[in-house]
């Protein structure tokens, strides 16, 4: 009959839906690498949002560094660092990630913190802000779960962002 919609679901509509779901399916996981890349991007917008129970969440319960703090030192410094600048804006570049271990990486970071927004590492030239070269170790809990054990922090240079 001419004008009578159908209350059969259309083929066409599940045939693509299928294939949507099994290309998602099929799609290759992350690499561990980007994991990294990932949670470092994560840390960097829950520290502009001044989120420090994210930051929390991203150290591991063994912490340790050679300035001697511990999980519990470091989170009391994240807090104080948030707490203190009125307006945080980072800006980071993930110089390189090493994995000498299959459950262990190395990252090393150059992160500038500014009071404004920093869109590239050309901007940072005219620009008053604290320049860091963090060397990471991170842990992996679980699949894709990487947590901080160490770190190790120092001034950076405008080379270390290119």
């Amino acid at each position: 009959m001419k004008g009578r919609t159908s209350n059969r679901p259309n083929l066409s509509f599940w045939w693509w839906l299928t294939v949507a779901l099994a290309l998602v399916g099929c799609s290759r996981p992350s690499s561990p690498e980007t994991e990294i890349r990932d949670m470092i991007a994560k840390a960097v917008a829950a520290a502009e949002e001044r989120n420090v129970r994210d930051l929390r969440g991203m150290i591991a319960d063994d912490y340790a560094d050679r300035r001697g703090l511990d999980r519990k030192s470091l989170e009391n410094l994240l807090r104080l660092q948030v707490l203190r600048q009125q307006s945080l804006h980072l800006f980071a570049r993930v110089r390189r990630v090493e994995f000498p271990e299959p459950d262990r990486a190395l990252a090393s970071v150059a992160a500038a913190m500014a009071g404004r927004p920093v869109h590239d590492a050309g901007a940072l030239v005219n620009l008053n802000a604290d320049l860091y070269r963090f060397e990471l170790e991170l842990v992996r809990y679980g699949r894709d779960d990487w947590r901080v054990r160490q770190a190790d922090w120092e001034p950076a240079r405008l080379d270390d962002f290119w």
